[in-house]
């Protein structure tokens, strides 16, 4: 077997180890202890290259006649909620859960927090306090109710908003600084106080000339 051929072959970024122990007949274990016995490094730049076209007729031939398991099957309230919380970052119970029936609008509510600053300094009770706090909150279930009956149109998208800019050092992950307000209006207010902001409403056609 040509050790520096696989060496370059591999090196030029367009064979993976599974292409290469296609290539050679052999393992790609194999591949892979020839590689790091000859210094290279194994990255993942090159699990991210098309298939072989033997491998695609083999992943082809593997599949053939299989049924996915989902196949005619509705996912369950239960299974849902489970799915959910194996995505959390924060240890919940399924009691817990359950209690908010709109699946729907907890995960868009958990969504919402997907930037890891706007939770850095939380623990459970900090998330179990958000999620009670907006699940029931009358201006977010306004915009999230005209959100979906749009059906889901970016603008209207409920988006957290701080009602104090960040800008302003107030802290970034404090809930009673915020509010939900659409994916434009917030855009629209960006790092304005929301006393300015309802300035700037309240006088509108003043700011279209």
């Amino acid at each position: 077997m040509n050790e520096n051929k696989i060496v370059e072959m591999y090196k030029n970024g367009r064979y993976t180890l599974r292409h290469l122990s296609e290539v050679f007949g052999t393992d790609h274990h194999k591949i892979k202890r020839i590689l790091l016995k000859n210094g290279v490094e194994i990255t993942r730049r090159n699990t991210l290259k098309e298939f072989s076209q033997t491998h695609k007729d083999n992943i082809s031939k593997a599949c053939k006649g299989r049924k996915v398991w989902s196949e005619g099957k509705k996912m369950t309230d239960d299974f849902k909620l489970k799915n959910l919380k194996t995505h959390l970052s924060f240890k919940v119970s399924m009691d817990w859960l359950k209690q908010f029936t709109d699946i729907e609008k907890l995960k868009l509510l958990n969504y919402s927090i997907r930037k890891t600053e706007y939770r850095r300094n939380w623990n459970e009770e900090t998330y179990k306090s958000y999620i009670e706090k907006f699940y029931n909150d009358k201006q977010f279930n306004k915009i999230y109710t005209k959100w979906v009956e749009s059906e889901k149109i970016k603008w209207l998208k409920p988006s957290i908003d701080h009602i104090n800019s960040i800008s302003n050092k107030c802290v970034i992950d404090d809930l009673t600084n915020w509010q939900f307000l659409t994916w434009i209006e917030n855009r629209a207010k960006f790092n304005m106080s929301q006393e300015d902001w309802n300035k700037i409403k309240n006088n509108l056609s003043d700011y279209f000339i």
